[in-house]
């Protein structure tokens, strides 16, 4: 949303008053935002809160059209804690040898 509203990251965490560091971390994946920054985030880019949650949008379809197995790890990992979605992760690196 954040491309597609043509802003940078540098200009989404001013307009959110977060820090670029902040911003990185969460497209990333690496950090899970507040629902205070969900809606601040929300705000810079002039959408619903609810839209930045939305997997039945483009996120959705584009697990239905890869492989079938992508979709059902999703299906696997939907409901499992924060804590064992990061032990597979962890091992899926291992298994793809991808470092970063």
């Amino acid at each position: 949303m954040r491309t597609e509203a043509g802003m940078t990251q540098a200009k989404l965490a001013e307009k959110a008053n977060l820090s670029i560091d902040s911003i990185s971390r969460m497209e990333r994946g690496e950090r899970a935002p507040s629902f205070e920054s969900l809606e601040k985030i929300a705000s810079a880019l002039k959408v619903d809160p609810a839209a930045l949650l939305n997997f039945r949008g483009r996120e959705l379809k584009a697990l239905s059209e890869g492989h079938m197995e992508v979709l059902d790890l999703w299906n696997l990992l939907r409901n499992k804690n924060r804590d064992q979605i990061k032990k597979i992760y962890e091992i899926a690196k291992i298994a793809l040898n991808d470092r970063s």
